[in-house]
């Protein structure tokens, strides 16, 4: 297996491109405020950080892969002080 791969042949003809986190925050634009000091814009990316884990997390559950499950897991326990 390729280093950095799942081990999924696929093409993007292949790849269903459903958008899986509809009606959450839109993490890229959370995530790249003009004003990167703003703490609210912070809280708001972290959060759609943890919604979008969460919708793969529910996706990628029917791979039944637990190293994976578990990764995503440990990513969601991360707080921030």
């Amino acid at each position: 297996q390729e280093l950095g791969t799942l081990g999924f042949d696929c093409t993007l003809e292949e790849v269903d491109l459903e958008d899986i986190t509809k009606n959450q925050i839109n993490t890229i634009k959370a995530c790249t405020s003009e004003d990167p000091e703003v703490k609210k814009k912070s809280i708001k990316c972290l959060q759609g950080i943890y919604e979008d884990l969460n919708a793969y997390r529910a996706e990628l559950k029917n791979f039944n892969d637990q190293k994976i499950l578990t990764t995503i897991d440990e990513m969601m326990k991360v707080s921030v002080s």
